[in-house]
């Protein structure tokens, strides 16, 4: 795959979906499906996106979360088998675009577009003005065809990132995965901790993660891991751990069962399944050795019951 993070590209000959696609969520894999079918007709297929989220500019908002890290969304774009994805530089400048500069300038001239995928809702160029009916009016004038998809539903309500948030934010794994169409998962390198977890039999693997990424509450969760090809799985503690530390930094680290491995440096990703139980402050270390052990085992209780 193609990937363009700057302003300077020009491609021929494409089917390219819009968006801001956050959660790359079922919804929008109906757009990715679109502009897949394109290149039987000899079409690159191409996603065009942001490189940070719009508030960023338009607000100087820094506390907004993200469900994935452009790393992660790389990944599961590749893995969809897109040929180019532009994360096109969200700058003050390119925001003032209008709907009809955006569309000439971006989407023809440079981008290439011979199709263009959108969603009912979208909106695009300065102050959100531009809609379906723009891309709509130019579409004879400037050669490309405009294909619009329907909003996907799931028990009677819109898939939407905002919903996959709100999932996310109260701990529901399950609804998570069945929005987004996989499972939320958190990818990164792996870190040197403060190797407690070996002194007390419960040796874990630390992973060093953004601050803006979007992870739910703070407790313990059943996880699949993936490594080298590999799948594991195990028990993963997201949270300051209270009974050792006095600090609100918050980390991601898994105890991977039957797993003893050098993996430092290494890069996993590790899917959350379920939402166990909030992370706790114990009266001593051995009081969290002793829930600790009775995590494993409902973990693996839990994953013996889905494979």
């Amino acid at each position: 795959m193609e990937y363009i993070t700057s302003s300077d590209f020009h491609f021929k000959n494409t089917a390219v979906a819009l968006g801001k696609f956050e959660g790359i969520h079922r919804g929008h894999q109906l757009l990715m499906d679109e502009v897949k079918k394109q290149e039987l007709h000899g079409l690159q297929s191409v996603v065009f996106t942001f490189d940070r989220p719009t508030r960023l500019t338009l607000t100087g908002d820094t506390k907004y979360k993200q469900i994935y890290t452009k790393e992660e969304r790389k990944t599961i774009l590749e893995k969809r088998g897109i040929n180019i994805l532009i994360e096109h530089p969200f700058t003050k400048e390119f925001a003032a675009l209008t709907p009809e500069r955006f569309i000439r300038e971006v989407l023809v001239e440079k981008v290439g577009a011979k199709v263009i995928v959108v969603g009912t809702d979208f909106h695009f160029g300065k102050n959100r003005s531009g809609s379906i009916l723009d891309l709509e009016n130019l579409e004879e004038e400037c050669g490309y065809h405009l294909i619009v998809v329907e909003k996907l539903q799931l028990d009677g309500k819109d898939i939407s990132s905002t919903r996959i948030r709100a999932s996310l934010e109260k701990g529901d794994m399950e609804e998570a995965s069945a929005l987004l169409g996989r499972n939320y998962s958190v990818s990164g390198e792996i870190i040197h901790g403060n190797a407690l977890g070996r002194t007390i039999q419960v040796p874990t693997i630390n992973q060093k993660v953004p601050s803006f990424k979007l992870l739910p509450p703070n407790g313990v969760y059943v996880s699949k891991i993936h490594w080298n090809d590999e799948v594991y799985y195990g028990i993963t503690n997201i949270g300051t751990k209270p009974t050792v530390n006095d600090t609100n930094e918050k980390t991601v680290e898994t105890n991977i069962f039957d797993f003893d491995k050098d993996v430092y440096g290494e890069k996993m990703v590790v899917e959350l399944l379920h939402y166990h139980r909030k992370e706790s402050r114990f009266s001593s270390v051995e009081a969290l050795q002793t829930q600790l052990f009775k995590d494993i085992e409902f973990g693996k209780q839990f994953v013996a019951k889905i494979r």
